[in-house]
């Protein structure tokens, strides 16, 4: 609906001739002019300012194809610019057969000629003209533009609409597309804020603040906005969907989602059932972590020795899937002996050829915290730590008693910014920076890598190849088979003979490993959900309220060579259908034993906790398929290389883009193959491996015998002594502590085999330090014990 004047908290509007024939437009060259109205045009879209401290009546524009302003040239005409300040302009409001508004230069005393197409020149006039012609009206109509790259109180002008100052966005992501280039070149730009690229943002950020000086610049960008502020079920939930303690976080995921551009070929029918699809990626901070189903199994070890290469395999089994399920607060519920009991009968009545092994699902989920006043992290997800980054930057002109915020030193977030393709050296093959524009469309921009400095891919499996295809990058015959593993499932309602025993047993999630049955002697996973939250479809029952029973089975498979991302008109394309790689005689052997497995449970359920089953016989198949994508699996875009076939790859085992420097992926694109397992935990393990390749927390020492090394990890300055029980020769400067800023690491030599105390002191945070005096620590030390010549002490 138009109205005669903009509204203060809204910015995003058409300004169009009253009789709707034209709206201002922006073209190639800057000028504003009158084109026809199109919805989907974003440079005739304005962003609208209301100055602080001003009269209500007068307003600042930006267009919304990039970052230029509403500028009036001289006497005569308006133009868009990025260098010059913008005019301030006024609004006299009119009343005829409808209302609408005059717009004039409040400082001039001419009109100001919009360039047109057509004969007919439209002004913006003068306030006190007598009578305005049809091409001097104006009103403004609302859009749904969202505000992608403009100064957000951070660029000198305050362009912020006052009812939208406060907005939370606004208030801690104030980077803006000039500003971060201004800023740069940066050592590391991440793109995306998913699961890979969020949890590599939150490493980096940690290991800098270990480094001192020598901590690395880093630029985040993420083409979406903020739209939760955690995990969405650590959040207020549409009444009634917790009535059947379904987690519905697929409800979120449905909501907020976006679309592929999506062929679905189903040539290997009737082998399959019919390749539906209901996924698609989400735009945002912290990407599909926001709304994921928080299962976190490892991939089983037999996956990984066939099909991931050894180090890889190596590293994620000694180091990294511990790391990941700490960072996800991995949690097991309490047992209560019904619980026990009921596992152990589970694990008994089955057959050992399946290798059934019932015990608690992994969810990535911190329930509860056993420390008085401390409150449970609950659903983990990428955002919780980069809003409590971007909400710590420090105070303006360091001055504590300010509202303002400035950016961190080394760590940078930029939002609603989409980077389109790299920029490469044609001859060397380096990535030298990112080019971007306004999510949406816009003008593009550059962004600088610092000589030698890297660009990580983490913007999915659709994204990241398409930004690769748009820098010219030949990904080679192994890309770009986007594959999704089938899900099979049955969900069926039951009811407690005795309703109080429901309380007592309560939910339960549990899972196991199981062998298929087939030729290559391969795992699968089965996840069985007893009136608990799932993220499959609950059964038809007429009864809303009753408990159900889901059991699911998820099955590995090898990328499928039909499925495909290529470009269409600079877009991504995508051609999918589920796996043809079994044969059927393979599905009917799994598929038989998946049914043993399930009457199995359901028949040791009924008898040790006393139930019945609603349709226990309903007909039709005894599993269903859960479509494609329902749970944002779909992989291996940019494979590393599988093992026995390392001329089949993308990326290598480190991650890096084959034949280019510089360019590194981080997302689900990295998979070798399509695991048996729920994949996060799998990728967030990765990605801390990259992050610990990119920059390392530890480097190679020299360890002479007798010699001791101690690294000041704290990310802040700390002084240090260290004893001498051996009674060796030492230099007079190790008689007094000394101080270690953060990152900086010394060793002093002492007698093998006699353990020495190393003290610490802190730095006094309860002492002011006036400007130029020097740092106070505390009077009483931290004690580490170190062993000569056997190993490092690090100070966190």
């Amino acid at each position: 609906m138009a109205t005669a004047r903009p509204v203060r908290g809204e910015n995003a509007y058409w300004i169009k001739l009253a009789d709707g024939s034209a709206c201002l437009g922006l073209n190639a060259s800057n000028q504003v002019e009158l084109e026809v109205w199109g919805e989907n045009v974003p440079s005739q879209k304005w962003f609208i300012a209301f100055e602080q401290g001003t009269p209500a009546n007068t307003f600042t524009a930006r267009n919304a194809s990039g970052n230029q302003r509403l500028v009036a040239n001289g006497d005569t005409s308006v133009i868009g610019s990025v260098t010059e300040p913008p005019t301030t302009w006024l609004i006299s409001e009119r009343s005829g057969s409808s209302n609408y508004s005059l717009i004039s230069d409040n400082s001039s005393s001419t009109g100001k000629v919009i360039n047109t197409h057509t004969p007919i020149t439209a002004y913006f006039s003068l306030p006190d003209s007598p009578e305005p012609t049809a091409r001097q009206r104006y009103v403004f109509e609302l859009t749904t533009a969202t505000d992608p790259a403009g100064d957000r109180g951070g660029g000198g002008v305050n362009t912020i609409p006052s009812g939208s100052a406060t907005r939370f966005e606004r208030r801690f992501f104030t980077l803006t597309v000039n500003k971060a280039i201004e800023m740069g070149p940066y050592d590391l730009i991440v793109i995306g804020t998913g699961i890979g690229g969020g949890v590599l943002a939150r490493d980096l950020y940690e290991t800098n603040s270990r480094l001192g000086d020598a901590a690395k610049s880093i630029l985040v960008i993420e083409k979406g906005g903020l739209v939760f502020h955690s995990h969405c079920l650590n959040t207020s939930r549409p009444e009634g969907l917790g009535n059947n303690r379904g987690q519905q976080n697929d409800t979120f995921f449905a909501l907020f989602k976006e679309d592929y551009k999506i062929q679905l070929n189903n040539s290997a029918e009737p082998l399959v059932p019919p390749s539906k699809w209901k996924g698609g990626p989400m735009y945002c901070v912290g990407g599909r972590s926001a709304a994921w189903g928080l299962f976190s199994p490892r991939v089983h070890d037999e996956t990984l020795r066939r099909w991931f290469p050894k180090n890889v395999e190596k590293d994620l089994k000694d180091t990294y899937f511990e790391k990941a399920e700490r960072l996800f607060n991995l949690s097991l519920p309490n047992t209560k002996i019904v619980h026990q009991h009921l596992i152990e009968r589970l694990n008994i009545s089955i057959d050992n050829e399946f290798a059934v092994n019932w015990q608690w699902g992994r969810i990535a989920s911190e329930f509860k915290d056993s420390r008085n006043f401390d409150f449970a992290e609950g659903a983990y997800s990428t955002i919780d730590k980069l809003l409590e980054i971007m909400m710590s930057k420090p105070p303006a002109n360091n001055d504590p008693t300010s509202n303002e915020r400035s950016e961190h030193k080394n760590f940078k977030m930029l939002l609603e910014t989409e980077v389109r393709r790299l920029e490469l050296d044609a001859t060397t093959k380096t990535a030298t920076g990112v080019v971007v524009r306004p999510t949406g469309g816009g003008t593009e921009k550059t962004i600088k890598l610092k000589a030698g400095g890297r660009v990580i891919l983490a913007a999915g499996s659709v994204a990241s190849p398409a930004i690769l295809l748009r820098s010219g990058v030949k990904l080679g015959r192994e890309a770009g088979h986007i594959t999704d593993h089938d899900i099979l499932y049955r969900a069926i309602s039951f009811r407690y003979l005795k309703p109080e025993y429901r309380e007592e047993v309560g939910s339960m999630k549990l899972q196991t490993y199981f062998k298929m049955g087939i030729r290559d002697h391969r795992f699968g996973l089965a996840n069985m959900s007893i009136d608990a939250s799932s993220f499959l479809p609950r059964a038809h029952s007429a009864d809303k309220n009753l408990p159900q029973m889901i059991m699911s089975f998820i099955l590995p498979c090898i990328l499928e060579s039909s499925c495909s991302v290529t470009l269409e008109g600079d877009e991504p394309k995508v051609v999918m259908t589920r796996t043809t790689e079994y044969t059927e005689e393979d599905r009917q052997r799994y598929l038989a034993r998946m049914e043993e497995i399930t009457k199995d449970a359901m028949k040791t359920i009924k008898s040790h906790l006393k139930v019945e089953f609603v349709n226990e016989n309903r007909p039709g198949d005894y599993l269903s398929y859960l479509e494609l994508g329902g749970v944002a699996h779909e992989l291996g875009t940019l494979p590393m290389p599988g093992r026995g076939v390392h001329e089949l790859y993308t990326i290598d085992e480190n991650l890096k883009l084959a034949e280019y420097n510089g360019v590194y992926v981080c997302d689900l694109s990295i998979f070798p193959m399509s695991p048996e397992a729920n994949p996060t935990l799998t990728l967030a393990a990765l990605t801390l491996r990259l992050s610990r390749h990119l920059v390392p927390r530890e480097k190679e020492r020299i360890f002479a015998e007798g010699t001791v090394w101690i690294v000041n990890h704290s990310g802040e300055a700390i002084k240090v002594w260290v004893s001498n029980c051996g009674n060796v020769p030492r230099p007079e400067s190790e008689l007094e502590a000394k101080t270690l800023v953060a990152g900086e690491e010394f060793s002093v030599t002492r007698k093998h085999g006699v353990d020495e105390a190393v003290f610490v002191y802190r730095w006094d945070r309860s002492l002011v330090v006036e400007a130029g005096g020097s740092m106070s620590f505390t009077k009483q030390p931290e004690f580490f014990v170190a062993h000569p010549g056997l190993g490092v002490v690090t100070i966190n």
